[in-house]
C-alpha cells in the first residue's frame, strides 16, 4: 500500500487551533491532532469534528464533515468535501486477509486477498488444491502481509479527492484516487497513483475489498468480499466472493464466487456469472449457469477456458468445462467437457448438445477478439498480472494434437463406416463435422507450429516440452509451474514479490519455451529430429496454412457486409448508392 509521503508532523499552534475553532471545527482532544511541519493551511479546514489521532499534511482542504474524521493520516494536497464519517475503528487490515470463496460457493477454493495479489498466485491458490502444502504456503504469505499492514491508523494518499461520500470506515486510499458520491466503503484498500488513478463513484457500496490501480467502480455497484485488479471497469455490478482481474469489464450484471481472469466481460442486466473460472470471456444477454444439484448443494463449478463466448440466453448446468475459444449457444444440461476441442461451437438442438469441432477457426469474430484485447489494456505503470496475448501458443496447440487424435479414432472406428451421428462425452457430433474439424485442426496446428518455430532459437537449459497450461492469462509448461511450486513448498520462495519474480522470469522466457515445444512437436510429427530444412519447410507450410485460415475468416467477415446486413441503413436515402455510402461510413469497411 502506498504510504503518505510527508512523515514530519508537529502539534497545532495556539493560533492554528483558534483558526480551526473559528472555522467551526471541533476535536475531542486537540493535542492528538498533528499537522505538517510546513505547508499546513488551517484556513482551508472548516466545519469538521476530529476524534482520536489525526495527522494532516500540507495544502489539505477539509470542508463540511457532518459527523467526524477519526484515526487517519491525510496526505498532502488532499481534498475532503461534504463527508459523513471517515474513520479507522480499532486495528484494521484494510481488506487484506479477507477470505474470498471463489469458484466454489462452499469455500473449498478460498483465497486470502491482499493488495499485492496477482492473477497467477490467485490461480494457484484456488485451483491447486491437490497441492495442500503449496496452498498453505501461499495463504501464509497473504497472512504475513496482512499482519504487516494492519494498523489503528488509515491513510489517504497525496492528492486524493473525497467528495459527497457518506461512510468510509477502515479503508486505505492511495494517492490521486478520486472517490465521488460513494455510499459506504468498509474494510478495504484502494490502490492508486498519479500515473495510474483509481475512481470510485456514485452510490457504490463495498465491504471487505481490494481495488487495484487504474480501475473504476461506479454507478451503484455493490461488492462484498471482492478483489478488483488493475484496469477493471465496474458499473452497477452486484458481486460477492469474486476475484476480478486485469482488463475485465463488468456492468449491469451479477457475479457470485467467480474467478474472472483477464478480460472477462459481462454487460447485461439479465446475466449471471456464478461458481466458475472465466478468462477472456464474453457473456451474452441472459447468460446463466446453475450450480445447485439439490442432493448436495452449491458445490459444482464451471471451467470456461480462454476466449469462451456465451450467446444470448445461453445456459450451462454445472459442472462443465468449455474448451478455449468455444462458442456456447442454447441450453446445456449434460455436464459437457470440451477442453480437448478448442475453437468449437457447442449448440443445443432438440434438447441435446451438439459439438462442431474447430468451427470457430472459421469465424472472423475470433480474429477480432484476438486483435482487440491488447488494444484494451488500460493498465498504466507496473502491471501486476502477466498476460500473454499470443495467438499461436503451445497451450492451444497441445489441444489441437489431442483433438486430431480423438477425431481420427472416432472416424476410423468401425472401419470408417460408422453412423452419421457420433456420441462422444454426452454430446453429439455429426460425422461430416468431425471430418471438417480434423481438417481445420490440422491446418491450424501447422499455422501455430510455423509461428512458434519463427520465434527464435531454443535457449540452453530451458525446455518447453510436455503439457502447457493457461495460468490466468499466462501460458507456461506444467513442468515449469510444478518446479516453481516445489520451491514454494520448501520455503525458498516465501513472499509475493519472490513468487511474482518467478512468473515474470517464465514470461520473459516465453518465446524460447514455445520454440522448444514446437521443436519437440515437430519431431513427434516427423518421427525424427527435425533438420534445418525440415524447420524451414514447416515455417513455409505454416504461412500457407495461416493464409488459408485468413481467407476463410475474411470470407466470414464479408457476410457482415452483404446486402442483408445493410437493412436499416440509409433511412432517408432514395438510391442504393446513398444507402451503401451510409452503411460503409458507419461500418468503416
Amino acid at each position: 500500500m502506498q504510504k503518505v509521503t510527508n512523515k514530519k508532523y508537529r502539534p497545532l499552534s495556539d493560533g492554528e487551533q483558534q483558526i480551526l475553532i473559528a472555522n467551526g471545527c471541533m476535536a475531542d482532544s486537540w493535542e492528538r491532532i498533528m499537522v505538517a511541519e510546513e505547508g499546513f493551511t488551517p484556513n482551508n479546514i472548516r466545519r469538521c469534528r476530529f476524534k482520536g489521532d489525526v495527522r494532516i499534511g500540507a495544502d489539505v482542504t477539509i470542508k463540511d464533515v457532518s459527523s467526524f474524521i477519526a484515526n487517519y493520516e491525510i496526505g498532502n494536497r488532499v481534498k475532503i468535501v461534504n463527508m459523513g464519517i471517515l474513520e479507522t475503528r480499532g486495528v484494521s487490515s484494510f481488506g487484506n486477509g479477507t477470505k474470498v470463496a471463489t469458484i466454489n460457493e462452499n469455500g473449498g477454493r478460498t483465497v486470502c486477498i491482499y493488495d499485492g495479489l496477482t492473477a497467477q498466485s490467485a490461480y494457484v491458490c484456488a485451483l491447486y488444491r491437490h497441492r495442500p502444502q503449496t496452498v498453505n504456503q501461499l495463504q501464509q504469505i497473504a497472512l504475513r502481509y496482512t499482519e504487516q499492514v494492519s494498523s489503528t491508523m488509515g491513510t489517504i494518499g497525496d492528492g486524493a479527492r473525497l467528495c459527497d461520500c457518506k461512510i468510509i470506515r477502515n479503508v486505505n486510499i492511495g494517492p490521486a484516487a478520486e472517490i465521488f458520491g460513494a455510499s459506504i466503503l468498509q474494510n478495504g484498500t484502494i490502490l492508486s497513483s498519479e500515473e495510474s488513478k483509481t475512481e470510485v463513484g456514485v452510490d457504490v457500496k463495498m465491504y471487505d475489498f481490494i481495488v487495484q490501480d487504474s480501475s473504476s467502480v461506479d454507478n451503484s455497484s455493490l461488492l462484498r468480499r471482492c478483489f478488483v485488479g488493475q484496469g477493471v471497469i465496474i458499473e452497477n455490478l452486484t458481486a460477492s466472493d469474486s476475484l476480478i482481474f486485469a482488463g475485465s469489464h463488468m456492468e449491469n450484471c451479477e457475479a457470485c464466487s467467480i474467478f474472472a481472469g483477464p478480460y472477462t466481460v459481462s454487460h447485461h442486466s439479465s446475466s449471471l456469472l456464478i461458481a466458475g473460472l472465466f478468462s477472456f470471456f464474453n457473456a451474452g444477454s441472459g447468460t446463466n449457469q446453475s450450480n445447485h444439484l439439490f442432493r448436495t448443494g452449491a458445490v459444482h463449478q464451471g471451467i470456461h477456458l480462454r476466449g469462451v463466448k456465451f450467446g444470448s440466453n445461453a445456459y450451462t448446468m454445472l459442472p462443465c468445462r468449455n474448451g478455449a475459444f468455444t462458442v456456447v449457444v442454447g441450453r446445456h444440461r449434460n455436464y459437457g467437457d470440451t477442453d480437448s476441442f478448442p475453437y468449437s461451437y457447442l449448440v443445443e438442438k432438440e434438447g441435446a448438445s451438439w459439438l462442431m469441432p474447430g468451427r470457430n477457426l472459421m469465424s472472423y469474430g475470433t480474429v477480432r477478439d484476438l486483435k482487440k484485447w491488447p488494444q484494451r489494456d488500460r493498465r498504466k505503470g507496473t502491471r501486476n498480472d502477466n498476460i500473454n496475448f499470443q495467438e499461436c501458443n503451445p497451450y492451444i496447440a497441445v489441444r489441437f494434437l489431442k483433438a486430431i487424435e480423438i477425431l481420427s479414432e472416432m472416424l476410423e472406428a468401425e472401419g470408417g463406416e460408422g453412423p452419421d451421428v457420433i456420441n462422444w462425452g454426452r454430446m453429439k457430433i455429426e460425422r461430416k463435422a468431425a471430418w471438417q474439424g480434423k481438417r481445420l485442426y490440422t491446418t491450424a496446428l501447422y499455422k501455430f507450429l510455423g509461428s512458434m518455430l519463427s520465434l527464435g532459437e531454443a535457449k540452453e537449459g530451458l525446455s518447453g516440452a510436455g503439457h502447457w497450461i493457461d495460468c490466468a492469462g499466462q501460458f507456461m509448461p506444467l513442468d515449469v509451474m510444478n518446479e516453481i511450486l516445489s520451491r514454494v513448498d520448501s520455503g525458498e520462495i516465501d513472499s509475493s514479490e519472490a513468487l511474482k519474480a518467478e512468473f515474470d522470469r517464465v514470461m520473459a522466457d516465453y518465446d524460447h519455451l514455445a520454440h522448444s515445444w514446437a521443436l519437440t512437436a515437430t519431431e513427434r510429427l516427423l518421427g525424427h529430429a527435425p533438420t534445418e530444412e525440415d524447420i524451414r519447410d514447416i515455417i513455409a507450410r505454416g504461412k500457407e496454412c495461416a493464409a488459408e485460415l485468413e481467407s476463410t475468416t475474411n470470407e466470414d467477415r464479408q457476410k457482415d457486409f452483404g446486402i442483408v446486413a445493410t437493412v436499416g441503413y440509409g433511412i432517408d436515402c432514395l438510391t442504393e448508392e446513398e444507402r451503401l455510402a451510409d452503411f460503409n461510413a458507419v461500418r468503416e469497411r
